[in-house]
């Protein structure tokens, strides 16, 4: 699968190319344009926990703008957002890892689901109905943390979040959830999954 190069420049993203992935479920989460964590709850069939690894504001680091598209960078002494959080079940399995990253939100609704501590953003965007759309950019694969051998998916998009501008989000999902085999070659069928059966 061809994966997007540096985001900092002004190259076109590659298309995300969702069909390459061997797993029926992966391949619908990679594409899907609504809420991931609503996704990720179906799959596993257990309520999402948000663990706030991380999060920050402040002016722009030069180190971090060839990772982040153009249209989410902030203007030169705006503040920036950096956020990195994990989706885990109550059991303590770790779903996801993911980075927000951009402008800090003006509108405080926005500024509140945005940095909530307790809830994921995903869910806090349904509750409260506001206004989104996410913009793909790339999926590929990238390592999963003690597991060398099993790469995971990984995606990111533009979050569109009222009039705000936009979010860039890059999302890691744990293998063992969200397969990242793809299909051999010669376009073989693509194999199942456990967690097949859970509603998406």
């Amino acid at each position: 699968m061809r994966t997007r190069g540096n985001t900092g420049t002004s190259t076109p993203p590659q298309p995300v190319r969702w069909e390459h992935f061997a797993d029926p479920f992966t391949r619908r989460l990679v594409g899907h344009t609504g809420s991931t964590t609503e996704q990720l709850r179906l799959r596993t069939g257990q309520p999402l926990l948000l663990r706030l690894v991380s999060q920050r504001t402040g002016p722009p680091q030069e180190a971090d703008r060839p990772h982040v598209p153009h249209a989410a960078r902030p203007a030169p002494g705006t503040p920036r957002l950096v956020r990195v959080t994990e989706l885990v079940t109550p059991q303590g399995l770790t779903v996801s890892r993911n980075l927000v990253t951009g402008r800090v939100p003006t509108a405080p609704a926005v500024l509140d689901a945005v940095t909530c501590p307790r809830t994921p953003l995903g869910s806090t965007l349904l509750r409260t109905g506001m206004a989104q759309r996410r913009t793909l950019l790339s999926a590929g694969t990238a390592p999963w943390p003690g597991t060398p051998d099993s790469p995971a998916v990984r995606r990111d998009y533009l979050l569109h979040l009222a009039d705000e501008a936009p979010l860039y989000v890059v999302e890691h999902f744990n293998p063992a959830v969200v397969p990242s085999g793809r299909r051999p070659p010669d376009g073989g069928p693509a194999r199942s999954h456990p967690y097949e059966g859970a509603r998406t």
